[in-house]
């Protein structure tokens, strides 16, 4: 038996209804130019580095004894009504997709209590780690292993104070008067402190990419910890 869980709650414990058939899932389209050049053989390329939405189609079906209009209509205040939220399928319960429902669905009535229904999710491009654990660095010189198959961008709340460079795989972030904790978030290209106020400032640097494998990690200035939430991704 298939089922997902969506914005919190189990398709089948909450609803009632079962994916029918493995959904097919594509990987992400990568945002290439191609340019034709007169007189030239092939095309100029650019690579943009970044990949488009997917879509994920998944058919479903639901057997009910008792009043199946209400249950329908459950079913659907449940989906539209989430929005964007986390969306994690049975077959693969440690990864999530960040999705929203996109399609009018079209309930089916098979028999007096059979209904089936496709619900199309639109998705960001990559699936994320469900559990995406704290690592807590305190040593000078620490590695950092990327277990996904694309580079992730990583929230980083250092604790030190003065100035700091932080250097991760080769690439120098200075850090300016830091007073106890500033944040990085690579996803945001934001700096921040635990308030929220703004310190980008205080930032000189390109905002942390974890590579797919290993990440060396040093600094120079007062460090106390790092504590680092990784943001593994997948295609």
């Amino acid at each position: 038996m298939l089922s997902f869980t969506f914005g919190g709650k189990d398709s089948f414990i909450d609803y009632g209804f079962v994916i029918e058939k493995r959904p097919t899932i594509s990987s992400p389209k990568r945002r290439v130019t191609y340019i034709d050049i007169p007189g030239k053989n092939s095309s100029i390329r650019y690579d943009e580095r970044t990949y488009e939405d997917i879509t994920i189609l998944v058919e479903c079906g639901l057997n009910l004894r008792g009043n199946l209009i209400e249950k329908l209509d459950e079913i659907k205040s449940w989906l539209f009504n989430t929005g964007e939220s986390n969306l994690v399928f049975s077959f693969q319960p440690d990864k999530k997709y960040i999705a929203q429902v996109v399609n009018a669905i079209d309930f089916t009535q098979v028999f007096k209590y059979t209904s089936k229904f496709p619900i199309l999710f639109k998705c960001r491009p990559f699936k994320y780690a469900v559990q995406n654990e704290e690592i807590v660095i305190e040593t000078n010189g620490t590695t950092v292993h990327n277990p996904g198959s694309i580079e992730s961008l990583p929230v980083i709340e250092l604790t030190g104070s003065g100035d700091i460079e932080l250097d991760i795989n080769a690439g120098v972030i200075h850090l300016k008067e830091v007073q106890n904790k500033i944040i990085l978030n690579s996803e945001l290209e934001d700096c921040y402190d635990e308030e929220y106020n703004n310190l980008n400032s205080k930032m000189l640097g390109r905002f942390p990419l974890f590579n797919i494998g290993a990440n060396s990690i040093h600094w120079t200035g007062n460090v106390l910890k790092l504590e680092v939430r990784p943001n593994w991704r997948w295609l």
